[in-house]
């Protein structure tokens, strides 16, 4: 680790940098304009802060090379599918357990069960049987969830960087667009990797890498920040989307202090 502020290469920080904030109702952008530029009103989280109040004597800016997206909300595989299929297979309960019920029709109890849909058992005792002879209803022990369970819609996330302002002001263009990052639907986590601009030195590699051209080198990706910048994170306002993610994302951001 160096121990000055000067003569540094990009990965010789002083401090390490570990920054985290939780995204939800912080929308940026006009999905009806098609537009990311933040929009009067709106106020994306701060997600890092590099001095943007000049306040610190031991901070000469830092790289950021990993940002990392993690939903909020987890929901339980289905343990058990009733359906065609299946029938006649003998399955077994615990409480906390899912069952799917796709068809009624291959049910012995079809009269007295709660229809098509997603249970969970809560019953205190495990239970063992054929799958199409159990009640699928609250007096047997078994908690109807619906007949949609466990989505988790698409989200857009956009990230800024300001500088040199601690009050960025959408009209006059403080804000710059870094990049996006969706979590596609029913993934719980994704890594900024792909998205993240390539960084100025390359990594030390034995041969060519595939993709790259003959002369090309393979480089780091990151984001250098300047003291007194700042990265914002903010929910784009599209589809189910349109007042944020409800349910909550962290996002955390890792690199180094110069």
């Amino acid at each position: 680790m160096s121990s000055t502020a000067t003569n540094k290469q990009p990965l010789l920080i002083d401090r390490p940098l570990f920054d985290a904030v939780r995204v939800t109702t912080q929308i940026a952008g006009n999905a009806t304009t098609n537009t990311l530029f933040v929009q009067g009103g709106q106020a994306p989280a701060i997600l890092v802060d590099m001095d943007a109040n000049l306040s610190e004597d031991n901070n000469n800016g830092g790289v950021v090379d990993s940002i990392t997206v993690v939903r909020n909300d987890d929901y339980r595989d289905v343990d058990y599918t009733i359906d065609a299929a299946t029938s006649g297979t003998f399955i077994s309960f615990v409480s906390g357990q899912i069952a799917e019920v796709v068809s009624t029709g291959v049910l012995t109890n079809v009269g007295t069960n709660s229809g098509v849909g997603f249970y969970t058992y809560t019953g205190a005792t495990a239970v063992t049987g054929v799958n199409t002879a159990f009640l699928y209803a609250a007096a047997s022990g078994f908690n109807f969830l619906g007949t949609v369970y466990a989505y988790q819609p698409a989200v857009n996330f956009i990230f800024y960087q300001t500088r040199g302002t601690v009050t960025p002001i959408p009209a006059s263009g403080d804000y710059k667009i870094l990049f996006t990052k969706k979590v596609p639907a029913n993934t719980q986590q994704v890594d900024c990797s792909d998205v993240l601009p390539a960084l100025a030195t390359p990594v030390v590699n034995a041969g060519n890498v595939s993709g790259l051209g003959e002369t090309a080198s393979l480089r780091n990706k990151g984001v250098y920040l300047e003291r007194g910048d700042r990265i914002y994170v903010g929910v784009f306002p599209d589809g189910p989307n349109i007042s944020g993610y409800t349910p909550g994302a962290h996002i955390y951001a890792q690199g180094g202090f110069y």
